[in-house]
């Protein structure tokens, strides 16, 4: 019985061994596979990758030549707008010269009629006449200022001066263009002894503005006000209409060329 189990443990052995083998190689296939499976998924994934990236090149070289020939469109058509600006900008002074000094004429020989004794009718024409040229003369001086800013030789000629007394030189007139209108034009109290350093000349061109634009815009029988205040340095003037007004959207494009609120 001893010698039958001194026999038995080697041949154990043998087979234990052969089942370890056995199972080495199951599992070597096993990690074998996988690996060649793992292998080729990370080759599809790569190539579809390398489609993609192959794919996205080809699509930014053609926005690449859109874009090139957009430029070279834009930069024409730049070129063209200077151009066209240019020409606008020579023609715009030569009208401004031209119109001028026969309109000088008119107004002149107009004043020397009314010097004369003509009947009240013909004064009132000559009136008339006179006040045409002046609001042409208004419009000339805008077209050449436009012409200046353009050209950047539009300069500002500062000086001390009373702010009271351009307000009012140029509301008289101002209310005879409200009372053709129907519109009552109120000019409140104005603060005495008010010197302004600035551009005398374009100051009143704006304030002119702002109240010929308030009364444009105001329906007949209604009013436009016009007030002063003063804070520290600073010299507020408010106008106030009872017109079509500005929506708080279009505020920022107000002073855009040529922009007019709807």
């Amino acid at each position: 019985m001893e010698i039958l189990v001194i026999a038995l443990i080697p041949l154990s052995l043998l087979l234990l061994g052969a089942g370890f083998l056995v199972v080495a190689q199951v599992s070597g296939f096993m990690q074998s596979v996988f690996f060649n499976s793992r292998q080729n998924f990370s080759n599809m994934v790569i190539q579809q990758y390398m489609e993609r990236i192959t794919l996205a090149q080809g699509q930014l070289y053609q926005r690449k030549q859109e874009l090139e020939g957009m430029s070279v469109k834009l930069s024409l058509s730049n070129q063209e707008l200077g151009r066209l600006n240019d020409m606008k900008s020579k023609f715009l002074s030569m009208v401004v010269h031209d119109v001028r000094t026969p309109l000088a004429s008119i107004r002149g020989f107009s004043e020397l009629l009314m010097n004369k004794n003509v009947g009240e009718r013909e004064g009132r024409y000559l009136k008339n006449i006179v006040s045409s040229t002046d609001q042409l003369g208004r419009l000339i001086a805008d077209l050449t200022d436009l012409a200046m800013i353009e050209a950047g030789k539009l300069k500002m000629e500062k000086a001390v001066f009373d702010f009271p007394d351009m307000a009012k030189d140029i509301l008289p007139g101002l209310s005879i263009n409200a009372q053709k209108k129907g519109v009552e034009l109120v000019a409140h109290e104005f603060p005495e002894g008010v010197t302004v350093d600035g551009d005398k000349f374009r100051l009143s061109q704006v304030f002119m503005n702002l109240v010929n634009n308030a009364i444009k815009f105001t329906p007949a029988g209604k009013r436009v006000e016009v007030s002063f205040r003063r804070e520290g340095k600073y010299m507020h003037t408010l106008v106030k209409d009872s017109g079509i007004g500005i929506h708080p959207s279009e505020t920022k494009r107000i002073f855009e060329k040529f922009y007019q609120a709807k």
